[in-house]
């Protein structure tokens, strides 16, 4: 069986992230998301795919002149993957939290 042809090839190796960029990066991206909520940018609904959302957000963040700068750093050091990654750990806490409330 061959390799799928539809596969995200790496370019170049991307180097270790330190722990402390990965939490630097964490707390910016729950700043983002806070200031998306706030300006009522950041809405998902039980009918939409939660991937497409997450997928979307960041998107937004990535295009959007209050966003786009903090979210350019913050995709260049981690990369395009990890980033949707903690931005749906992101979502999934606040989810978790205010459902508790």
């Amino acid at each position: 069986m061959g390799r799928p042809t539809k596969t995200e090839r790496l370019e170049k190796a991307r180097p270790i992230v330190m722990p402390s960029t990965l939490t630097f990066c964490k707390l910016n991206l729950q700043k983002l998301y806070a200031r998306s909520r706030r300006l009522q940018l950041s809405h998902w609904n039980e009918q939409h795919d939660y991937a497409d959302f997450i997928h979307n957000l960041w998107n937004m963040m990535l295009t959007h002149s209050s966003f786009k700068k903090d979210a350019l750093k913050i995709e260049d050091m981690l990369g395009t993957g990890d980033v949707i990654q903690l931005l749906s750990d992101i979502v999934m806490d606040h989810q978790k939290n205010w459902s508790n409330v």
